[in-house]
Order: structure tokens, then C-alpha cells, then sequence
């Protein structure tokens, strides 16, 4: 009759042990789901924040394709007003050497209507 008590007994210690196993592994399951829908939140909230991120991303690298033309158009543009520059440069260059070429004529006729004039001048009181 002890053997069948502390068989018992054993066997409610058992049952016991059991159930506080199964009372932990029940938490232990609860943590876990608890942790995975945390983490599957902030999967969620990261993969939100990467689209964000890439929707600013392609955002931006529209705008650098945009100023990457602006600036080439520029360059273009300014590249063309170099070579005008040159150009009006050239063609004051020449204007001025025409300009030096009929300031010498008008001063070597002057210089002979002034010739002329005096020879008038003097032909006349004679």
C-alpha cells in the first residue's frame, strides 16, 4: 500500500511538473507570438520607410537628371556665345582697322585740302 502511495505521489508530482511545463511552454509560446508580431510590425514599418526611401531616392535622381541637362544646355549655350564673342571680336578688330584705315585717308585729304586751300589762297593775291 506505500508503494501504491508513493506511486501516487510520484505520479502527482509528475502531473504537476507537467502542468507547470505546459504553463511555461504556453507562455514561452505567447512571448514568442508576441515578439514575432512585434518584429513583423517593425518588418512593416521598415519596409515602408525603404519605399519611402526609394520613392525620394528616384525622386531625387530625377532632379539630377533634369539640373545634369540643364547644365549641358548651358554649357551649349554658353560654348556658342564664346565662339559669337570670338566672332564680334574679330569683326571689331576689323572695323577698327577700317575705321584706322579712313582716319589716315581723311587726314591725308585734309592735309591736301589744306594744300589746296593755301595754294588758292596764295594763286588768289597774286
Amino acid at each position: 500500500m506505500d508503494a501504491i502511495k508513493k506511486k501516487m505521489q510520484m505520479l502527482k508530482l509528475d502531473k504537476e511538473n507537467a502542468l507547470d511545463r505546459a504553463e511555461q511552454a504556453e507562455s514561452d509560446k505567447k512571448a514568442a507570438e508576441d515578439r514575432s508580431k512585434q518584429l513583423e510590425d517593425e518588418m512593416r514599418e521598415l519596409e515602408k520607410k525603404l519605399r519611402v526611401t526609394e520613392d525620394e531616392r528616384d525622386k531625387v535622381f530625377e532632379e539630377f537628371q533634369t539640373a545634369e541637362e540643364k547644365l549641358l544646355a548651358a554649357e551649349e549655350t554658353a560654348t556658342k556665345l564664346e565662339d559669337d564673342l570670338v566672332a564680334l571680336q574679330k569683326k571689331l578688330k576689323g572695323t577698327e582697322d577700317e575705321l584706322d584705315k579712313y582716319s589716315e585717308a581723311l587726314k591725308d585729304a585734309q592735309e591736301k585740302l589744306e594744300l589746296a586751300e593755301k595754294k588758292a589762297t596764295d594763286i588768289y593775291r597774286s
